[in-house]
């Protein structure tokens, strides 16, 4: 069966729960899994969003047939009208260039090559014969030999590329996305032909604003650095999609914290992080993370201050905001994180704290600021809340102006917060009463990974407000998980991952402290730890932040001690609601017990080494 469209068509592509986008149909990218069902697919590119999927054929529409069926008039999302004038500008393009259509489709020349690569090789720069421009019958027309017709043949305008200049298909591999700017495109192809007799593995860089020829140095012949240092070198960036992080602080455990505010350090870090800079460390000092970096050394602190490094990565995340209004309650630790991740992507965010002067530099960034939690759900079409623990869960839920006044028929709220399965069925149980839609998604991640939006979501309720709220896991997290419609069960899942973790931690603290005992120098056995079996992120970094505050004796908190002592005193009553005896779980519980009872409650969990030492 014959596909309907072809690379370089402009379409209207529709993915669910989104409004149809302009887009381009292109050449698949090799990192993006085809999808598995039978149904025939195409690879849209999508303009003013720079993402790109597989979208089922029948999603598919050509933009210029429909350009006024699918236009919206009313609540238009944000960057759908810098698509529309992206696409416009392609179209008008379309008809006076051929340069276009020709970069992006091979001709029969080129697939010719492709079937038959052994009929003959020529040299580069070696006119192939283009026999789609010639009669179908008839011999080929004597050529001149007269200088004087050659000059005349050569003075005329023709509208078509030479086919020297077309651009092979094996190159369509990494074809680089359509511009979304208001001017045509004619000069990208220039370059893009001028870059093509170069032979080099470099990716195609950022257009320049000359138009003339570009000469880029040969990464082959360059084998004793990196690729991203060869990048650094002469000035280029690779393409975002193309780089692969390494999660070194994607850490395990999470809370909201009313305590502490850095807001304006993390704004100001994300405004670097878009220039592409990576600063020198001023608090955490990194490994090799798979970006070209000016940090040296190999130790992660546990200051509070966040390295550039760590937030460039997030620029390359691209994500198409639903058109749905988005409420949040909850600015503490973990929601500062997810609320400018929101932001960033472009959703419509309305936000609420208990203390209202940290809504400030959210508004400056372009949130709504909402009175209560009854009038931030009124206001909106879902609502997230990510508090500290059940007690101010239901103070928020339950409370006077609280969430349950505003819920009615269709209302959705998404609780992240940890808590106890009780009080999550008693809240569900509540707002469904009310014709409310409800979800629970408790998140696998610190500070950090928050910033970043590299939580871990576990999602378990609703499976249409899941499908609703995919857009917001995406730009908050790097994967959401939907465990069923039973309320309830994301909360179990999430309790015992923090058992595990905070079993990891009391062995760890009692390994230092033996450590520090027996003569040996913790920092060398968080060396050895992490070069060994037992590296993993928890480990390398919490047996740093120990040696750290051993020297300062600070223990900056990441994921507060009180919170994961909440939680094994919640994992246990789950063991004995279902008679499971947990003896290393409640051993190490009381040594967090002890750590609180030492006045660590607000330092991080590292600091139950403290009571391992007492």
């Amino acid at each position: 069966m014959a596909a309907k469209f072809k690379v370089g068509d402009l379409v209207w592509a529709k993915m669910k729960g989104f409004p149809a986008w302009p887009g381009r149909v292109i050449q698949p990218k090799d990192e993006v899994k085809r999808p598995s069902n039978k149904k025939p697919h195409h690879f849209v590119f999508f303009f003013g969003s720079e993402n790109y999927a597989w979208i089922p054929e029948e999603s598919i529409h050509l933009y210029a047939d429909n350009r006024n069926k699918y236009s919206l008039t009313s609540r238009i999302p944000r960057g759908f009208k810098e698509a529309i004038e992206a696409i416009e500008d392609a179209l008008k393009a379309l008809p006076a260039s051929v340069a276009v259509k020709t970069c992006e489709l091979p001709s029969i020349d080129e697939e010719l090559a492709q079937i038959f690569p052994t009929t003959g090789t020529k040299k580069d720069g070696a006119a192939h014969r283009d026999y789609s421009r010639e009669p179908l019958a008839g011999k080929k027309p004597a050529e001149s030999t007269t200088k004087g017709k050659n000059k005349d043949s050569a003075k005329k305008p023709t509208p078509v590329r030479k086919p020297t200049l077309k651009r092979p298909l094996s190159a369509s591999k990494d074809e680089p996305r359509p511009s979304t700017s208001k001017t045509p495109p004619t000069k990208r192809q220039k370059i893009l032909v001028n870059t093509q007799t170069v032979k080099s593995p470099v990716k195609s860089p950022e257009t320049p604003k000359s138009s003339e020829s570009i000469v880029i140095p040969d990464y082959s012949k360059t084998p004793n650095i990196s690729k991203d240092e060869f990048y650094q070198e002469i000035g280029l960036s690779p393409e975002p999609t193309k780089i692969k992080s390494k999660d070194v602080y994607d850490m395990p455990d999470d809370e909201e914290m009313d305590k502490v505010s850095w807001l304006s350090m993390t704004m100001s870090l994300q405004v670097k992080g878009r220039q592409g800079t990576s600063g020198k460390s001023q608090g955490y000092q990194h490994k090799d993370l798979g970006v070209p970096s000016t940090t040296t050394g190999t130790a992660v602190s546990s200051s509070t201050q966040i390295d550039d490094a760590l937030l460039t990565r997030n620029s390359a995340k691209s994500v198409i905001p639903t058109p749905l209004r988005i409420g949040f309650l909850g600015l503490g630790i973990m929601g500062q994180g997810m609320v400018m991740n929101l932001l960033r992507s472009g959703h419509e965010v309305t936000v609420w704290n208990r203390t209202a002067s940290k809504c400030r530099e959210f508004v400056k960034a372009g949130a709504l600021r909402g009175t209560s939690p009854n009038d931030v759900v009124q206001n909106c079409d879902i609502t997230f809340t990510c508090v500290a623990d059940s007690g101010a869960v239901r103070d928020i839920v339950f409370g006077n102006s609280g969430v349950l006044q505003g819920i009615s028929r269709g209302k959705c709220y998404v609780e992240m917060s940890t808590v106890d399965e009780e009080t999550v069925e008693d809240v569900a149980e509540a707002i469904m009463a009310r014709g409310g839609v409800f979800l629970e998604a408790p998140v696998v991640g610190s500070r950090v990974p928050a910033l970043e939006g590299r939580l871990v979501i576990l999602t378990s309720g609703d499976r249409k407000l899941y499908d609703d709220c995919f857009s917001c896991f995406e730009a908050m997290g790097k994967k959401s998980f939907y465990l069923g419609n039973e309320v309830g069960t994301a909360t179990r899942m999430k309790l015992i991952h923090n058992m595990l973790l905070g079993t990891v931690m009391a062995g760890l603290a009692e390994a230092m402290a033996l450590a520090e005992k027996v003569g040996i120098d913790m920092e060398d056995l968080s060396e050895v730890l992490s070069l060994g079996s037992l590296s993993c992120p928890t480990i390398n970094h919490k047996s740093q932040a120990i040696v750290n505050a051993m020297v300062n004796g600070k223990f900056d908190p990441h994921f507060p001690l009180q919170h994961q002592q909440k939680d094994l005193r919640l994992v246990l009553g789950l063991g004995d609601r279902v008679e499971q005896p947990l003896y290393v779980a409640s051993a190490a519980n009381e040594m967090f017990k002890k750590a609180r009872s030492l006045g660590f409650s607000e330092s991080d969990i590292s600091a139950v080494v403290r009571a391992a030492n007492a």
